[in-house]
């Protein structure tokens, strides 16, 4: 007597496989958790495209940069994506939201390759979901999971910025510089009269012919000023000594108004 057939187990579902590493899922902390199960909710035309937009991306998506991508998702449709578990959203920088799928959510976009569009899904969405139902049987085809295709992009190397070679400082450069540090120090503020006396003292190894030299080609340039002391009764011999010949003029006072 023929013994009566066992049945068939009842397969997964395929598109679930897709999303689905194993019978079970293996949770970050290292434990095995039961098979992803859930009702497959319908949603809007709107709703499935911002969580296929989601899935595509594979990381977290601001409001704005969401905006760009897929239809605007409304606080209504945000807060029911997020009672059905099937994305996380958060407050990012500058106080916008970002979004990102759950299990849940690359779940539902698995089993929702092999579903028909919306109701009332104008043609773009029509469009997509053609699109994302040829992934799909490609994703069997090739026994592949959703997150093997979908992965967040590669960042791109940062260069390295390089510093070209610093140009060698001409002696003229380093007195000027130099000039500029000790002027910085002694005086008051921008636009401060220095006594000469105070910047020869500031600078003791620079010669003084060098010294004058450079102060007169600094003069020339906007901002910086050397002129002579009005009031000749205030110049004591050694300010008289310290003087920067400028043409006829002997100079005692120096300043630069931009620092």
């Amino acid at each position: 007597m023929a013994h009566p057939r066992a049945p068939r187990p009842e397969p997964r579902s395929a598109r679930t496989d897709i999303f689905l590493n194993d019978d079970r899922r293996t949770h970050a902390a290292g434990r095995l958790e039961e098979p992803l199960t859930l009702e497959h909710h319908p949603l809007t035309p709107s709703q499935s495209a911002v969580l296929f937009v989601l899935m595509s991306q594979a990381r977290d998506v601001s409001n704005p940069e969401l905006r760009t991508l897929a239809p605007e998702l409304t606080r209504p449709s945000r807060q029911k994506l997020i009672d059905l578990g099937l994305i996380e959203s958060a407050k990012g920088p500058r106080n916008s939201y970002v979004h990102s799928l759950t299990d849940r959510g690359w779940a539902w976009c698995a089993r929702e390759l092999d579903e028909t569009p919306p109701k009332g899904a104008q043609p773009p969405i029509r469009a997509l979901y053609a699109v994302m139902a040829s992934i799909g049987r490609y994703l069997v085809a090739d026994d592949l999971r959703l997150h093997e295709v979908f992965r967040p992009p590669a960042s791109p190397p940062v260069p390295v910025p390089v510093a070209p070679p610093a140009a060698p400082i001409a002696p003229d450069d380093d007195v000027d510089r130099r000039i500029r540090a000790a002027y910085t120090h002694s005086a008051r503020g921008p636009g401060a009269w220095v006594a000469m006396t105070t910047l020869r003292a500031a600078l003791p190894d620079v010669e003084a012919a060098e010294l004058d030299d450079a102060l007169v080609r600094l003069q020339r340039r906007p901002g910086v000023s050397l002129i002579p002391q009005e009031d000749q009764m205030l110049l004591t011999d050694a300010d008289r000594s310290a003087a920067v010949r400028v043409g006829t003029q002997l100079c005692h006072l120096f300043a630069i108004e931009d620092l």
